[in-house]
């Protein structure tokens, strides 16, 4: 009876672990249609802003955005453990301890975003104090930095259904919110400055779709998930250890990564012209739509890793690690191929010449550490759903601090070029040397494997495109932007090729599984 039973344990565990798989396929779906859709919107509206707003007014902008951004560290993780703790229970049918979980929450960031807003008010009182603001910006900048933080506040309360929804693999709904947000704050961009608006204008726009996309958010995770029950009261002390314990960290890393990712303009804006922070937004922005995409890809595999996890599946944990990481290089090595040795021309045609030498530069030095940041996407999620990120905190507040050091030391020195390099080195050691070790230990498998079969061999596979982009920067000159993507479109079944040659094995193992699939539901 017992051997019965067993084998129809081993029988059933093939059909999960397919599921999440089919999972993980359609979440990274729904999440790249939202890129599509959302980047394209951003990338043909910036241009819009930059021009209407001027480089001091936009440098301003992304000053204030830079400043309320750290403010998101309010979160203290707590997303990442409704993700974490409604993933492994729901599944189970624990709907008390799930809704306990999103309750508590809930309850903290209530809490934390009314001091998000008192935080604001200081915020707005100080910054034009600190930064090299013009005197004709100051109230506009003070009421956009209080409708900003306000803004900040309902996402932080509002985002924990957001969480319900990624641990229920809902990447449908979430990336539907993601468009009609997006939709709606270019639409409102495009008017308000058409008409002659400004930053305030601006702010209150995105206040205002904010606050929908929070409700729309909040009724989505009531309905997918009907058991779900919320109350408001003091978390017990049980539950605040065990979330605790989980937040805390991913608390620390948020913290390093607001750090790492948004002091950049702050220092700039600190130490030169207002209109540098222009410079430097610009050479940075491409490499944030290159971390969207990476992360819309790889934040499927976190649910996945802790549902796998939860099933004692660590050889398919092992899978997932190297097929996520080559579908992550896919992807990335491409864009920043094309990114390094094409950047200068593509800033100049999508912004204007007059930003191509200097943002370019900043871009072509940004995106060397993104070569090794894509290799660990995938790795960073499976951690985070294993719960084993507490070493990560340790490297992330390095990181940090290196990076907000070289980039205080650097700036007066070599200017935005300077601040790229202090982001850009500290990066390099953290994912090029640490990440790979970590990972391989908290999965048993072999590093030269894993390096070889998920980094090595996609590398080898790019090199015909960057060849292709080398010479097509050198010799085949275009003035605008439709031909330089056409170029780029052009030399893509370079990549391909380069991909189908390097993984031919796996590619023909595919097909003929699909035909002998094919033939047995025939017969």
């Amino acid at each position: 009876m017992s051997d019965v039973h067993a084998s129809s344990e081993k029988a059933e565990l093939p059909k999960k672990t397919s599921i999440g798989f089919r999972k993980i396929a359609r979440g990274a779906v729904w999440s790249w249609s939202k890129l599509v859709l959302t980047g394209a919107l951003s990338f043909f509206v910036s241009p819009y802003v930059v021009h209407h707003l001027g480089s001091t007014t936009y440098g301003v902008w992304v000053l204030i955005n830079s400043m309320v951004s750290y403010m998101a560290l309010l979160d203290l993780g707590m997303r990442g453990a409704v993700v974490r703790f409604v993933s492994a229970d729901q599944p189970r049918g624990l709907h008390n301890e799930a809704s306990k979980a999103v309750s508590a929450a809930l309850w903290f960031r209530l809490w934390l975003g009314a001091v998000a807003i008192v935080a604001t008010v200081g915020l707005s009182l100080v910054s034009t104090r600190i930064f090299h603001i013009p005197a004709e910006l100051h109230t506009a900048t003070r009421v956009a930095i209080l409708l900003s933080g306000t803004n900040l506040a309902l996402s932080l309360t509002f985002g924990v259904f957001s969480g319900v929804l990624n641990a229920l693999h809902r990447f449908d709904l979430i990336s539907l919110a993601a468009i009609g947000q997006s939709v709606l704050n270019a639409v409102g961009l495009v008017i308000l400055l058409g008409s002659g608006h400004g930053i305030v204008a601006i702010a209150l726009w995105q206040l205002s779709v904010g606050l929908l996309t929070g409700v729309f958010l909040y009724k989505m995770a009531r309905r997918v998930y009907p058991q779900l029950a919320l109350f408001f009261r003091v978390p017990g002390r049980d539950l605040m250890r065990r979330m605790g314990s989980y937040s805390l960290f991913l608390f620390l890393n948020a913290a390093a990564g607001q750090v790492i990712y948004y002091s950049d303009n702050v220092v700039i804006g600190a130490a030169l012209p207002i209109s540098a922070v222009t410079l430097y937004a610009l050479g940075f922005a491409p490499t944030q739509y290159l971390g969207s995409i990476l992360s819309s890809l790889a934040v499927t595999f976190l649910p996945a890793a802790s549902n796998l996890a939860a099933q004692g599946e660590y050889e398919q944990l092992r899978r997932l690690l190297i097929q996520g990481t080559r579908a992550v290089m896919a992807i990335a090595l491409p864009i920043e191929v094309g990114l390094l040795f094409r950047g200068k021309t593509f800033i100049s045609l999508w912004m204007g010449p007059q930003y191509g030498e200097i943002s370019g530069h900043v871009l072509q030095v940004l995106i060397v550490s993104w070569f090794f940041m894509a290799g660990n996407g995938c790795a960073f999620n499976i951690v985070y759903g294993l719960s084993k990120h507490r070493a990560v905190a340790i490297w992330m507040a390095f990181e940090a601090i290196a990076n907000i050091t070289l980039s205080i030391f650097l700036v007066s020195r070599w200017g935005v070029i300077g601040v790229a390099w202090g982001t850009t080195l500290p990066s390099l050691i953290v994912h090029a040397f640490i990440w790979p070790r970590y990972i391989t230990k908290v999965l048993d498998i072999s590093l030269r494997r894993y390096l070889f079969q998920s980094w090595v061999r996609p590398a080898i596979a790019v090199i015909p495109f960057a060849a292709g982009c080398f010479l097509a920067e050198r010799w085949w000159p275009v003035r605008h932007l439709a031909g330089f993507f056409l170029q780029m479109t052009a030399l893509l079944p370079l990549a391909l090729s380069g991909f189908a040659l390097a993984f031919r094995r796996e590619i023909i193992t595919v097909l003929r599984a699909k035909n002998w699939l094919r033939r047995s539901q025939t017969l």
